[in-house]
């Protein structure tokens, strides 16, 4: 009798620990639920621009004189603008899990293959016309490049005065509607590919306290040393491709947000082993993030120096520093080897 009733006081520990590191999938579902939205608003507007420059025979010129095409380009950026800080919102997670992480790499951080690196994409992209662009970088990348004109083989070469203010400004200038099109249709289809990749995910312990001492870490490395090459804070004398449509301190912003989540998850369980512990590792997540948002406020009216960065991205390094040390030693104490 008392062994039943021990496997069923098990039981019922292990369904709770697994209905808490559900709310993880919950948060990673909803976000993913947003980016679908965002892609599918894409993907409907680059097939509409494809449409027009099709009709227009691919004369951009022609194009920039059918009133249609404004709206399809800026509908087209604003799909994007909806998916891309819905991925930031969980790049912790995915980029983290091993049977995610791959996704990290095709849709936000892999390189191309002529930068090379240990990240290339894993993929090639084919245009409705036939041409081929091998393994072109990160799909958010790609698109953003061709959007707003900062990678040149992705655009028409065509100016365009964009939001109508009747003089040029940053993206002013038509996309590729072949790139444009693939690209969109590709991002689209991985999203809903990693979509059901989450959903088949059953998270564990091993994967979440991996996930935060994999990325809590990657504060400055990446999160700030693209934002110090980027024209938020270099201005014009940014030569960046990517990321600037958006800043990093947003992307970070919803990175911190998925941090958050993922140790909801496990705090009920660290808080039995060391309350004090707890305490300092959620501060210390909840005054990084209020630490993000000032600076992504700010960024609203000023740009910071390239030696104020510096300054920020130390002050921010040395948080993340802490916090990384206080989560590993609670997964230690929970008896989890976290990688």
């Amino acid at each position: 009798m008392k062994r039943t009733i021990g496997l069923l006081t098990l039981a019922l520990y292990s369904s709770a620990q697994a209905a808490t590191l559900d709310g993880v999938k919950t948060y990673l579902g909803g976000k993913l639920a947003r980016q679908v939205v965002g892609t599918q608003a894409l993907t409907k507007a680059a097939d509409a621009y494809y449409a027009l420059a099709k009709r227009a025979k691919f004369e951009y010129r022609v194009l920039a004189k059918n009133p249609a095409t404004r709206a399809a380009v800026q509908q087209a950026r604003a799909g994007w603008s909806a998916a891309s800080p819905a991925y930031e919102d969980i790049e912790g997670i995915v980029a983290g899990v091993e049977q995610l992480s791959q996704f990290d790499v095709i849709l936000d951080a892999g390189t191309s293959g002529t930068e090379g690196g240990e990240d290339v994409v894993p993929f090639d992209l084919k245009l409705p016309n036939g041409i081929t662009l091998p393994k072109p970088g990160n799909l958010f990348g790609v698109n953003e490049g061709t959007l707003w004109g900062t990678v040149k083989a992705f655009g028409s070469g065509v100016s365009f005065d964009m939001n109508g203010n009747g003089k040029m400004d940053f993206g002013d200038q038509l996309p590729d509607a072949n790139v444009l099109k693939a690209a969109a249709a590709e991002l689209h289809a991985q999203t809903l590919r990693l979509q059901a990749a989450a959903k088949a995910w059953r998270p564990t312990r091993e994967d979440v306290f991996g996930a935060l001492v994999g990325n809590v870490p990657t504060v400055g490395p990446v999160f700030f040393e693209d934002w110090k090459s980027s024209p938020f804070v270099l201005g014009q004398a940014s030569t960046r491709k990517d990321f600037v449509v958006i800043s990093r301190m947003a992307d970070l912003r919803g990175n911190v947000s998925s941090w958050q989540a993922m140790y909801a998850g496990l705090s009920a369980d660290v808080k039995g082993k060391n309350a004090g512990l707890d305490g300092q590792i959620t501060a210390g997540l909840n005054e990084l993030a209020s630490f993000v948002g000032k600076l992504v406020s700010r960024e609203q009216t000023r740009r910071y120096s390239p030696e104020q960065a510096e300054a920020l991205q130390r002050e921010a390094q040395n948080r993340a520093t802490v916090i990384t040390g206080r989560i590993t030693q609670a997964a230690a104490l929970l008896g989890v080897k976290a990688q």
